[in-house]
């Protein structure tokens, strides 16, 4: 019974990676507080020190379901330039996929309210699949389930037009496709990455009494795989509390509630859910997200900087 029931986990999320409008790299909720893993051209854009990290769990109740960590850090390294660094790792049943990167911006006028940020990304992908979590029906072993680990470079571009109530984003991360084929004593092993496309933009709205409204979207596409659109509404007070409102074309909807719980420091929740009645109790996805923040000094304050950053 117990095998039975992970035979059933595994082809449901099988079922679910081929015909839903999930894409080869790692979708979130509150993609807006990683901006510089979908574009390295944010980094340093907020002329903000920032370290973010979220770990998202999707398909509360399935076995071996999709999982998310997610770090990022972005930092002004002088005037017009940025650096940063931005990890991810998705898991889901026996295949991991990992992408560590670096990411750099430079930042151009191009007129008295309006600046041009031009990023780089250049990282590394690390791909595993570990066989042994496999339970087997059949007690003789199947030549092409073996293990699998590999790793490769690759590269990322964007673009970011930014004002001061509003932005514009272009990019992709992963601009190298990547084939991996591994033949050894009939083993088989085959992943394919293909490069994606982000366009994503927003308007801040300065309200009465301190509050403020954004709307902003996400649009994601992928050769060969339906786009996938993401629109939120996010309402803040005082920069202190906000709360989101997300729509996905895949009939999935989402509530985000953070806030400032000290100095400096934010901490969110996201609830996700879709509107597709088949086992929709068991499509519910969660996210929390942490992050610290210390406003950039310039070289005459890199000594108070630095001293914020060892402690």
């Amino acid at each position: 019974m117990r095998k039975i029931k992970y035979l059933f986990s595994f082809v449901l999320i099988l079922f679910f990676i081929s015909n839903s409008l999930a894409q080869q790299e790692s979708t979130i909720t509150n993609y807006w507080s990683h901006m510089n893993v979908i574009n390295p051209a944010y980094v340093g854009s907020d002329n903000m020190v920032n370290w973010k990290s979220t770990i998202r769990n999707q398909w509360a109740g399935i076995p071996d379901a999709p999982q998310t960590q997610m770090f990022s850090f972005s930092s002004p390294l002088g005037k017009n330039v940025g650096i940063g660094m931005s990890i991810v790792n998705d898991k889901v049943f026996v295949e991991s996929d990992g992408y560590i990167a670096v990411d750099f911006s430079y930042k151009l006028k191009v007129s008295e309210k309006a600046d041009l940020y031009f990023g780089l990304k250049a990282g590394g992908q690390f791909y595993s699949v570990n066989a042994a979590n496999l339970e087997v029906l059949d007690p003789l072993s199947d030549p092409s389930l073996g293990d699998a680990d590999t790793s490769y470079p690759n590269m990322g571009l964007g673009f970011l037009l930014k004002k001061e109530r509003w932005f514009i984003s272009l990019s992709s991360p992963r601009i190298l496709k990547t084939e991996k084929i591994k033949i050894e004593e009939e083993r088989v092993t085959a992943a394919t990455d293909e490069p994606h496309l982000y366009i994503s933009s927003g308007y801040r709205f300065d309200l009465k009494n301190d509050w403020s409204l954004t709307p902003s979207f996400l649009l994601s596409t992928v050769k060969d795989v339906p786009a996938l659109f993401d629109f939120n509404l996010l309402t803040s007070y005082k920069d202190f509390i906000s709360l989101g409102l997300t729509f996905r074309n895949s009939d999935t909807y989402a509530a985000v509630l953070s806030f400032d719980f000290a100095e400096n420091f934010k901490i969110g929740y996201a609830y996700e859910t879709r509107t597709r009645t088949l086992l929709a109790n068991n499509l519910n996805t969660s996210e929390i997200f942490i992050g610290y923040s210390i406003p950039f000094k310039n070289k005459s304050g890199n000594e108070e900087l630095l001293e914020a950053i060892a402690e």
